[in-house]
């Protein structure tokens, strides 16, 4: 093979290599795209009660596109209820396409923060919790808890669950789009 052929050979090669490149990217994108899609549903208000314990109580939560539609946004905003101030909360939820997963990073007023993998389920996700640091208890292979789509309109939320004051408590959301 003469170095012309050689160079015309590589340059063919390249773009080829370029294109596979490419498709990847555009297939893993087009990825996301579909399943950011897919939740479009949750983009708007809406009013939820919660149960956690022997508490109850109302919020609101807010659904938005950020950062370009690659992430959800969502923003909380419980009012004080008895010696508990109001509190306002973040979180960004977004499909990692290398992981052909969810992810959910969550903080607020008060500085707590969460981070969580979401694995797709039929009508929902369930949650792991997961942490930056050592866990006191050992992560289990059972979810924490599980998102549930009843509509276009109403979710639910069980769980997680946790110890509060001695006994184990676990969290109850159902939410109505306002």
């Amino acid at each position: 093979m003469n170095f012309k052929a050689f160079m015309l050979s590589l340059a063919v090669l390249a773009v080829a290599l370029g294109h596979a490149t490419n498709s990847t990217a555009d297939d893993q994108q087009n990825t996301a795209a579909r399943e950011m899609a897919q939740i479009n549903y949750l983009i708007g208000a809406w009013s939820c009660a919660h149960t956690v314990g022997s508490f109850s109580g109302v919020y609101t939560t807010t659904y938005s596109r950020a950062l370009g539609d690659r992430w959800l946004r969502q923003t909380w905003a419980f009012p004080a209820a008895g010696n508990q101030p109001a509190i306002t909360a973040e979180a960004l939820i977004g499909y990692d396409e290398g992981r052909q997963a969810w992810v959910r990073f969550f903080a607020n007023s008060l500085g707590m923060h969460f981070e969580v993998r979401m694995t797709d389920r039929p009508d929902g996700w369930s949650y792991k919790y997961v942490s930056f640091f050592p866990r006191t208890r050992p992560e289990t292979s059972d979810p924490d808890a599980v998102f549930t789509r009843r509509s276009d309109t109403e979710y639910t939320i069980d769980g997680p669950t946790y110890p509060q004051g001695g006994t184990e408590v676990t969290e109850h959301h159902r939410c109505h789009k306002l």
